[in-house]
């Protein structure tokens, strides 16, 4: 059996977000890319239509990571639920995973489930990405094992997920 226990709280909604937006870096560069030549080649007839395509090439990237982190805050402060006083407990064993998520008195809920129920799973140096669908993921970080060991873990996801486990 594998253990991990952390908090459900801005780090992990912040950990996914960091992940989606390397998956996403060349959206980014390619848009940034194209203002700025849109802006070069605008100098000659329409000079201020060619700087304000080069500032908003410049400025693209950081407003688009700014913008995505104001959003999450957003949702994360929108969600009870998503507090430091919330724990989460992943149980991983051979042929099923649970999570419990608590936070005091007021809430606790278990969901008992086989490894079927991923989507996917994917591995980073950090993290475990457990994704239900392509738009809901449970994001485990490594630092809170806390029970048996990482190299467990991958056996059973090998063994219950084959290709849809991937490491990064």
């Amino acid at each position: 059996m594998v253990k991990f226990e952390t908090k459900l709280n801005s780090q992990a909604s912040g950990a996914l977000n960091k992940y989606a937006m390397k998956k996403l870096w060349w959206v980014y560069a390619l848009f940034t890319v194209l203002f700025v030549v849109l802006g070069v080649l605008n100098l000659k007839d329409d000079t201020v239509s060619g700087i304000i395509f080069i500032c908003i090439g410049v400025l693209f990237t950081p407003l688009c990571i700014i913008l995505t982190k104001l959003i999450q805050k957003n949702v994360d402060k929108s969600m009870s639920i998503m507090s430091d006083d919330t724990t989460e407990t992943y149980t991983f064993e051979e042929d099923k995973f649970t999570v419990t998520q608590e936070k005091g008195e007021e809430f606790r809920g278990t969901t008992e489930a086989k490894y079927s129920y991923f989507n996917k799973v994917t591995e980073t140096s950090t993290h475990f990405y457990m994704y239900l669908s392509k738009m809901q993921c449970h994001v485990v970080p490594k630092n809170a094992l806390v029970e048996g060991s990482l190299e467990e873990l991958e056996n059973i996801f090998i063994k219950n997920l084959g290709p849809r486990y991937k490491k990064k």
